[in-house]
C-alpha cells in the first residue's frame, strides 16, 4: 500500500513537471478596443518585457519584414497608440492599409493590442474579413515567437554576467581572506585579530554573493521553461 502511494505521488509531480515545462509562454487572444469612439477587433497578448522593449521590437520587426517604419516611438515620442500608415502587407492584403498597436503596462511586463483597419471605419476582423484576420494573427505569431525567443536569450546572457562578476567577487574576497591569514600568523594578536574581523566580513559577503548566484541560476530555470512554452497559437 505504501508503494503505491510512493508510485502515485511520483506520478503527480512528473506529470506537474511536465504541464509545467510544456505550459505556452504567450497566448494570443481575439479582443475589442476603443478607438475613436468605437469598439474595434484586435488581437491581444501578454509578454513579460516592459512596453517600451515591446514597442522597440515591434518597430524593428515591422522594418526588418515589411519595410514598414512605425510611428509614435522614438526619442522625443511615445504615444499611446503606435502606427503604419498607408502601408502594404502582402500576407494580410494586396489592399493599402493602416495597422495600430497599443502597448501598456501590465502586472509583471505588457500587453499588446494590434488592429488594422483598410482607411476610415473600414477595421479588420473576424466577421468583416476573417482571411485578412488571420493573416494578421499569423503575423503576430511570428514576431512573438522572434521577439520572446531574442528577448529571453538577452535575458539569461545579462544574468549569466551577473553571475560571472559575483563569482569573480567571491574569489577576489577568497584570495583576501588567504592573505589576510598569512599575515596573521606572522602579525602581533591584536593586528591578528583586526584581520579575522576583515575576514568574517568578507565570508559574509561571500555567502551573500552565492545566495544572489542561486537566485540568478532559479531565475535562468524558469526562462529555459518559457523558452520551451514559445509555441505559436
Amino acid at each position: 500500500m505504501y508503494k503505491m502511494k510512493t508510485i502515485k505521488i511520483i506520478t503527480f509531480f512528473v506529470m506537474a513537471f511536465a504541464v509545467q515545462t510544456n505550459a505556452q509562454t504567450y497566448k494570443i487572444d481575439t479582443s475589442k478596443i476603443t478607438y475613436e469612439n468605437k469598439l474595434r477587433p484586435c488581437y491581444t497578448v501578454k509578454y513579460d518585457a516592459t512596453p517600451v522593449t515591446v514597442k522597440k521590437a515591434w518597430d524593428k520587426f515591422f522594418n526588418k519584414y515589411y519595410n514598414v517604419k512605425i510611428k509614435g516611438i522614438g526619442f522625443l515620442t511615445n504615444k499611446d497608440i503606435i502606427t503604419g500608415t498607408d502601408i502594404t502587407i502582402a500576407d494580410i492584403s494586396d489592399k493599402r492599409m493602416n495597422i495600430y498597436a497599443r502597448i501598456t503596462d501590465v502586472a509583471g511586463g505588457s500587453e499588446l493590442s494590434y488592429f488594422m483597419s483598410f482607411g476610415y471605419d473600414f477595421f479588420i476582423g473576424p466577421e468583416e474579413y476573417p482571411k485578412e484576420f488571420a493573416g494578421m494573427k499569423k503575423i503576430l505569431n511570428d514576431f512573438s515567437v522572434e521577439f520572446l525567443n531574442e528577448y529571453y536569450a538577452d535575458e539569461v546572457s545579462s544574468i549569466t554576467s551577473k553571475i560571472k562578476s559575483l563569482e569573480k567577487d567571491i574569489k577576489k574576497n577568497n584570495k583576501s581572506v588567504n592573505k589576510n591569514n598569512r599575515k596573521a600568523k606572522k602579525s602581533s594578536a591584536e593586528v591578528a585579530n583586526g584581520l579575522s574581523a576583515k575576514n568574517t566580513s568578507k565570508q559574509m559577503e561571500n555567502e551573500e554573493d552565492r545566495r544572489k548566484i542561486s537566485q540568478l541560476n532559479s531565475r535562468i530555470e524558469e526562462i529555459k521553461i518559457k523558452q520551451q512554452g514559445i509555441t505559436r497559437n
